[in-house]
């Protein structure tokens, strides 16, 4: 789910920016490793240690700390940055976090990823620009391989990890 209701955001442009990315599961890796990709400066905000460690070891910025606590976000650069990624699997801590953010950075650009459209929706009230709900993901995807498979398509059904765009839909 996309939803871009604050008009005041312009496109990004990646020179001098950046990003906080708060969760580093297969969710924010992959987010990061792109906005790397497309130039950005990309801090990660993480609560486990090991990660912390193996990230901290391939010379990426990282700060430890919940991702509710506004001096962790200031540690990050909330108040200098151009996007927040919200990549944690707590829907609850993703929609306290967009309000935290918001408040920190009124012209912040917040993405957020969430479980089920309520939360989602919540997420946008509470001052996300952007927000990725998985269960319209997933049914996206599922209808995307069975209508090729009826069509007679002999292409792969699943959702390849790395060669798919994710869809986004529309609140």
């Amino acid at each position: 789910m996309s939803n871009t209701s604050r008009q005041h955001h312009d496109r990004i442009n990646p020179s001098h920016q950046l990003a906080i990315v708060a969760g580093y599961g297969v969710v924010g890796r992959m987010v990061a490793l792109e906005l790397e990709r497309s130039g950005l400066a990309v801090t990660i905000i993480e609560l486990n240690l090991d990660t912390i460690e193996k990230q901290l070891g391939l010379d990426k910025k990282v700060v430890y700390g919940d991702v509710l606590d506004p001096n962790t976000l200031r540690q990050a650069g909330i108040e200098k940055a151009d996007v927040f990624v919200l990549a944690v699997p707590n829907e609850e801590d993703a929609v306290k976090a967009c309000g935290v953010a918001r408040e920190l950075n009124p012209d912040i650009f917040i993405a957020a990823r969430t479980n089920f459209v309520s939360k989602g929706m919540l997420c946008t009230q509470a001052g996300a620009d952007c927000v990725i709900v998985e269960e319209i993901v997933t049914a996206q995807a599922m209808q995307q391989a069975i209508i090729e498979r009826l069509n007679g398509k002999n292409g792969q059904a699943e959702l390849s990890l790395t060669d798919q765009a994710t869809p986004q839909a529309n609140l």
